[in-house]
């Protein structure tokens, strides 16, 4: 079995991911508060940026499980934590214009 290495191919993918999981920006204001029910969260923004966040790391893990299985990757914790890194390296390096979105929602 091969290890499982991310293409930039796959980086525009992940990205792409991303992008999908800021677009529910709205869409989180809006579960968070349907109702105008008072949840006292101390601060809305990160607790959408959570969701964002959680969103991308449920389709990204999903993209590079399903890469690894048609490359027949080695399933092994070290090369699985490596590609999630990737992944989660890209989230990190967007954090400031994730949150910048947030704000303007």
């Amino acid at each position: 079995m091969k290890t499982l290495a991310l293409t930039e191919e796959d980086r525009e993918e992940l990205k792409n991911l991303l992008k999908i999981a800021t677009s529910q920006i709205p869409r989180y204001f809006n579960l968070i508060n349907s109702k105008k029910e008072s949840w006292q969260i101390s601060n809305i923004n990160e607790c959408v940026l959570g969701m964002v966040f959680e969103k991308y790391v449920h389709d990204s893990g999903q993209y590079l499980s399903n890469k690894g299985i048609d490359e027949n990757q080695q399933n092994d914790i070290e090369n699985n934590m490596e590609s999630y890194d990737e992944g989660i390296d890209l989230f990190s390096d967007r954090v400031d214009e994730i949150k910048r979105q947030i704000k303007e929602n």
